[in-house]
């Protein structure tokens, strides 16, 4: 039996207006290419003001053979590109990497501060530091001392749990605690997507300040 033809529904079709920006000559970085979009606006109504709209907008920004990406929903009366060069870079940083952190765990400094412990421990400085346990005899320390040399090799702090014996030997039953924010050491990756942030957030200043000052002439 012949088939029916239905007429097709029309799909909807939305235009966002987008700016390429390619940044170069900030210190120690690749060329940064940077897409600004904007959405135009949505209904957002308010107690004071039913008819109040914000605006919405999305960045995508690539250095290298790195992409990140953060969109905004509620930018209120700004474009996406004031919204950015106005923001502080912790909170853009934090939009475009969510979760990253200044410090990752690092085996390199759970093994300086299994030394820290060993030699606070062997000094008789019990009261005067954070460790549970008491003082070490010459032999235990040197013991330890040689043990812990198989922390350098730890990757992750959920690798940690591997290693529980000697920890708990080290700093106690609950030697998760000591470790906490301790065993860390600068997140390089953080560092980098800050002197990215910074680097387009002074562009986009620059630009909205050239903005200006034609538009005054």
């Amino acid at each position: 039996m012949p088939t029916e033809n239905k007429p097709t529904a029309l799909l909807q079709v939305e235009r966002s207006t987008v700016t390429k920006l390619v940044i170069t000559g900030a210190p120690r970085l690749d060329p940064i290419t940077v897409f600004l979009e904007d959405f135009g606006r949505r209904d957002c109504p308010t107690e004071s003001d039913p008819n109040y709209q914000t605006a919405q907008g999305k960045i995508t920004i690539n250095c290298w053979d790195n992409s990140w990406n953060a969109y905004w929903g509620g930018m209120g009366p700004r474009t996406v590109a004031e919204f950015v060069a106005r923001g502080g870079w912790d909170y853009i940083l934090n939009c475009l990497d969510r979760g990253i952190s200044p410090t990752v765990f690092s085996g390199k400094a759970l093994h300086t501060l299994a030394q820290k412990c060993i030699v606070q421990r062997r000094r008789q400085q019990t009261g005067r530091h954070d460790w549970e346990l008491g003082e070490l005899s010459k032999s235990e320390a040197r013991q330890l001392w040689d043990d812990i040399d198989i922390l350098r090799s730890v990757e992750r702090s959920s690798e940690c749990w591997h290693h529980s014996a000697l920890l708990t030997e080290l700093f106690g039953d609950e030697w998760h605690y000591p470790l906490d924010g301790k065993a860390v050491e600068e997140n390089h990756e953080y560092k980098y997507l800050r002197r990215v942030v910074e680097a387009v957030q002074q562009a986009l200043r620059q630009e909205q300040q050239t903005a200006e000052g034609a538009s005054h002439e």
